[in-house]
């Protein structure tokens, strides 16, 4: 058997394998996305519908309501979601990506000890902010901007505020591990050229640290769209509900069969496999190296 050959079986068994361990990664996905159109409870291990049905994805947008006639749409949850996950992931990237290029590349006094404070809280729980934030959102001179307010992102104020003042802590130790790996001498030659320090972040460093913006937004994107906790304390009028609020409430009743329910659940959780997919291409490594040598 020569080189080639073996060559040709080694890579069939390779991909054999791959794929063999990629479709037992998304046979949850697919049984799911089966179950979508099947008519009752699918109970069979087997993700094919056995009662074919297209009524769950007819309805998937929208949803019966309640105490509401007209009933409630999916893309308007969309868009409430949207209106507090978006700020949250420009401010907090934006923020902590600041405040990382200060500890990591300027000289001051408590440096350390401002990067003790970010580890600590880093290692703290956010259940216990909770409590202090709840009293302070809620009283009454600060309870005034933002609720019922009619202009757009206002009215989720609370969930998405503190990322201006880049409260993530994993973001920023993030961001500091990977300043770290870039060479000062890229600074240093911007700086021989007569670039003041915002220059040098934005025209010399941002194209080396890319992916990990993007890897942080995404994180900063899908933690957010999955919370369920801070929309449920803050949000209470049912006309600006998200989908974290609003799929838990639309369960098995009269108007709502499985297919309902799992259709409307793969439109949710779609959104994240499309931003996934749009972020992965800049999942690379980092290219500190090559910048120096070139």
């Amino acid at each position: 058997m020569n080189k080639t050959i073996q060559k040709r079986i080694f890579t069939i068994i390779k991909y054999t394998i791959i794929l063999a361990f990629a479709f037992v990664m998304l046979y949850p996905l697919l049984w799911i996305i089966g179950a979508s159109f099947n008519e009752g409870a699918n109970e069979s291990f087997f993700f094919w519908p056995t009662h074919f049905t297209w009524i769950g994805w007819q309805e998937a947008l929208t949803a019966p309501g309640w105490g509401s006639a007209r009933g409630y749409s999916l893309l308007r949850a969309v868009w409430n979601t949207m209106q507090y996950v978006l700020p949250h992931v420009i401010f907090g990237t934006v923020s902590t990506l600041l405040t990382a290029y200060v500890l990591t590349r300027m000289h001051f006094k408590g440096k350390k000890l401002v990067f003790a404070l970010v580890i600590g809280t880093l290692l703290m729980p956010n259940t216990i902010f909770r409590i202090p934030m709840y009293a302070f959102w809620t009283s009454p001179s600060v309870a005034t901007i933002w609720e019922n307010s009619p202009l757009p992102f206002m009215p989720f104020l609370p969930l998405w505020a503190g990322s201006v003042f880049a409260v993530n802590s994993f973001s920023i130790f993030m961001f500091i591990q990977f300043f770290r790996t870039i060479p000062r001498d890229l600074d240093e030659a911007a700086y021989m050229d007569g670039a003041n320090k915002m220059q040098v972040l934005w025209y010399v460093l941002m194209p080396v640290l890319k992916p990990i913006v993007i890897t942080v937004a995404l994180l900063l994107f899908i933690a957010e769209f999955n919370d369920y906790q801070g929309p449920l304390i803050y949000i209470t009028n049912a006309e600006l509900f998200p989908l974290a609020k609003v799929l838990p409430l639309l369960g098995l009743d009269s108007t709502n069969t499985y297919a309902h329910v799992y259709a409307r659940s793969i439109v949710s959780v779609s959104i994240l496999i499309i931003v996934f997919f749009v972020a992965q291409k800049y999942f690379v490594g980092n290219n500190a190296d090559s910048a120096i040598k070139g």
